[in-house]
């Protein structure tokens, strides 16, 4: 099968592309980094730099016969927590523009990265697909109603669009912003992880290689269209995550707690039933051998500061 991967020099772009092909499908890698692609283009693997318009997309997808749709806008920290424009411009419009082209072209499934922002507080944990989701911030709304419409076009038009709700993903090359990309930099650097507060506060995490196997699933010959929640099915609690870091990351011990408090602590985590029924997915990387191969994906990429191992 032919497959067009959208921010395919993103993060879990630099992950699916050669998972696909190993598959035995042939990628079309789109992105605006042309030189972002190049580390992508190989056998297999035609790389494509667009600018979304409809017209360039209509050239790049002739042929294709399925959409992973990765690129979008992600919440910085800078972001006005009240202003939704810049996620409308991004994962909406340019959804419309993708959508459109891809049925067209002959697409015949989309599948699309959402994320547990969809949910917050407002909903119960563990969060389900059934639930009526109450998005965290524009962000998280900006992805639920990328979701509704991509069911109300598959609906009217006959392509099977999915959208997988991802938990905070992790593995080399994300961004170090979350906590546990900051315990493994820090680990990396041979620093003294700090776990501040109540280290009973739990994250759903999920390697950057289950989200892939994600993909794929829901690219089969015979999935079924929908949502579907893609996380750990758990959560990891803070000092979980930076004991389990220390220890792949050869930095045993070295961990201070500052201001450590008690009592209940917020732990919100999504149910997977529906991916292990619909998709035969279920996460297969445990914390602890996900940590290590993310180390040693980094060791082999680059040198350890300061002589370490």
């Amino acid at each position: 099968m032919r497959i067009a991967v959208t921010g395919a020099s993103g993060f879990i772009g630099r992950y699916l592309v050669p998972a696909l092909v190993e598959a035995g499908h042939a990628v079309v890698a789109l992105g605006r980094d042309a030189e972002g692609l190049t580390a992508l283009a190989g056998e297999g693997v035609r790389t494509h730099a667009t600018d979304y318009s409809a017209e360039d997309l209509a050239g790049a997808l002739k042929g294709v016969e399925a959409v992973v749709h990765l690129a979008g806008r992600r919440s910085q920290r800078d972001d006005d927590p009240l202003t939704f424009r810049p996620f409308a411009e991004t994962n909406l419009d340019l959804l419309e523009t993708l959508f459109f082209a891809s049925r067209d072209a002959g697409v015949s499934s989309l599948v699309q990265a959402s994320s547990i922002a969809v949910y917050s507080g407002a909903n119960a944990v563990p969060y389900a697909e059934s639930d009526l989701p109450v998005p965290l911030n524009p962000y998280g709304l900006s992805k639920l109603t990328s979701e509704q419409l991509l069911t109300l076009w598959g609906g009217k038009t006959g392509v099977r669009t999915t959208s997988l709700r991802l938990a905070a993903s992790f593995g080399y090359g994300e961004r170090v912003s979350a906590v546990l990309m900051k315990f493994a930099d820090a680990a990396w650097r041979g620093e003294t992880l700090t776990v501040r507060g109540n280290g009973r506060i739990g994250v759903d995490q999920i390697y950057v290689r289950d989200v892939v196997r994600a993909f794929v699933a829901a690219l089969g010959p015979d999935a079924p269209a929908g949502v579907f929640n893609v996380g750990a099915g758990r959560v990891f609690t803070l000092m979980e995550m930076a004991e389990a870091v220390n220890v792949a990351f050869g930095n045993d011990g070295n961990l201070r707690i500052e201001d450590p408090r008690d009592g209940p602590a917020p732990a919100p985590c999504m149910r997977i039933e529906a991916a292990r029924l619909g998709l035969g997915w279920e996460p297969r990387w445990p914390l602890d051998r996900a940590l290590r191969d993310f180390y040693e994906t980094r060791r082999n990429t680059e040198s350890r500061p300061n002589g370490n191992a």
